[in-house]
């Protein structure tokens, strides 16, 4: 059996005496010991983020974004789906594609300067619950300060270096169904509302001076 005294930096456990970082064989079991103030809490992966009301939102994008136009896509409370498909299938996983649910904790806007090229603002928003796929272990929430970033934490949480974390988040996710029930052959074959066909419809109201 071996031993060895390592430090956590960067999510790899680092050997003290090679300075080399540790691999680990995967769904092999193996004894962490340290002092119990250094195992961190099961929530920490939470960041607390205080979501703003509609008014104070406004407000707030506003101020920051003087020489922007702005146009609300979504309220607060919008549940929004995207999937994280997986290159290959290595002995870590149970599965290649994986179906998340997430919601806004905010309302979503908008912005431009040319009213040309809208992007997105960012969103208090966090992912709430695994709908298809295995992971082969619990599910935890995950939150972030734009769609972007939460597919990105989602992505190095649960399957770090297994893909890029960068994603179209416009083309990435897509508002809850009124009739179908979301899965990952829904999101594939039949979801056809995602946040870019908001933007397009946004951007062509606000042309047509609506």
């Amino acid at each position: 059996m071996k031993n060895f005294e390592v430090f956590f930096k960067n999510n790899l456990f680092i050997d003290k005496q090679t300075g080399k970082a540790l691999h680990f064989k995967p769904n092999a079991t193996y004894t962490i010991q340290s002092d119990n103030e250094n195992f961190l809490l099961e929530d920490y992966l939470i960041q607390n983020n205080t979501p703003l009301n509609s008014k104070d939102k406004i407000e707030e994008l506003q101020k920051k974004l003087k020489s922007f136009q702005l146009k609300k896509i979504a309220d607060a409370g919008t549940v929004l789906y995207f999937r994280i498909g997986l290159g290959k299938i290595t002995e870590e996983e149970l599965e290649r594609e994986y179906l998340f649910k997430s919601i806004l904790e905010e309302d979503l806007y908008i912005k431009s300067k040319d009213h040309k090229n809208w992007n997105l603002c960012n969103c208090v928003c966090k992912t709430i619950e695994l709908v298809e796929g295995k992971l082969g272990f619990p599910f935890e929430e995950i939150e972030a300060n734009s769609l972007s970033e939460l597919f990105a934490n989602v992505v190095s949480t649960y399957f770090n270096k297994k893909r890029a974390t960068a994603c179209n988040a416009f083309k990435t996710f897509y508002f809850e169904p009124k009739e179908e029930k979301p899965s990952l052959y829904w999101i594939k074959h039949q979801a056809k509302l995602n946040i870019d066909k908001k933007r397009k419809a946004v951007i062509i109201n606000t042309n047509l001076g609506n």
